[in-house]
């Protein structure tokens, strides 16, 4: 593994917490090298045999799967259940590859491949722009409930105990924001940080006229809601209401 003076990309952490890559291989050692060269502050390398007991769940609580193959190939385990059961999987080939080959592990379902010798900094840009791609795919196909609120980003529609409700992109973005920390007080700061890119040009001159009309769709009592509620001086929260 080669250390290069690339600049450090900001940390993807929350919070601290760094991201968690599982490392599978059956190689152990190499594994236990590689995560010792890649040291940073912004992962935690898991390092697992893909046979062993914790495979599955292992990688399935994980970020990401970096898959590195050994010299002497797979040794025998079947590299497509890897990439089928784990999209985002970043493979490591332990020997120099050409293209045709790097391609053939990403057309069986790698999100990106590479072949050692390599740059330190690269392969983590590499995985980091894997975990970015991975957590937007999630991000952009889920669904939030908050009670008897189901909203679906993919398709940036929202019910209401089964009715769709007819939301402008302000009031969406908005609504996507609180539902995204249900139960936390979000102050307008923290709304316009959240629905960045999301909104219209005035969404910020008019974050108060945005959650009275969310009320009155969600018919949600402006003087005591059970949904939507502001928080004298602190700003506003979803809660489940009843």
């Amino acid at each position: 593994m080669q250390s290069g003076n690339a600049h450090q990309a900001l940390g993807p952490t929350i919070a601290g917490k760094p991201w968690t890559v599982a490392l599978v291989s059956e190689d152990s050692s190499a594994v236990r090298k590689i995560a010792q060269a890649l040291a940073d502050r912004d992962f935690r390398f898991l390092c697992i045999h893909p046979q062993s007991d914790r495979c599955v769940d292992g990688c399935a609580t994980s970020d990401l799967v970096l898959f590195y193959v050994g010299r002497k190939g797979c040794d025998g385990f079947m590299p497509r259940t890897i990439l089928h059961r784990h999209p985002g999987c970043v493979v490591l080939l332990g020997q120099p590859a050409t293209g045709m080959e790097r391609a053939w592990w990403i057309e069986n379902g790698a999100d990106d491949c590479l072949s050692q010798p390599c740059d330190k900094e690269e392969l983590l840009a590499r995985l980091r722009a894997s975990i970015r791609r991975r957590k937007t795919v999630v991000h952009h196909t889920r669904n939030l409930t908050v009670g008897a609120l189901t909203l679906s980003v993919a398709q940036r529609t929202a019910t209401l105990r089964g009715r769709l409700l007819t939301l402008t992109t302000c009031e969406f973005a908005l609504l996507t924001a609180l539902a995204e920390h249900p139960g936390e007080v979000l102050d307008r700061e923290q709304l316009l940080e959240f629905a960045k890119g999301s909104a219209e040009q005035a969404f910020e001159r008019s974050i108060d006229v945005q959650i009275s009309r969310l009320r009155a769709k969600l018919h949600d009592d402006s003087r005591q809601p059970r949904m939507l509620k502001t928080v004298r001086g602190a700003g506003y929260v979803l809660v489940a209401g009843s």
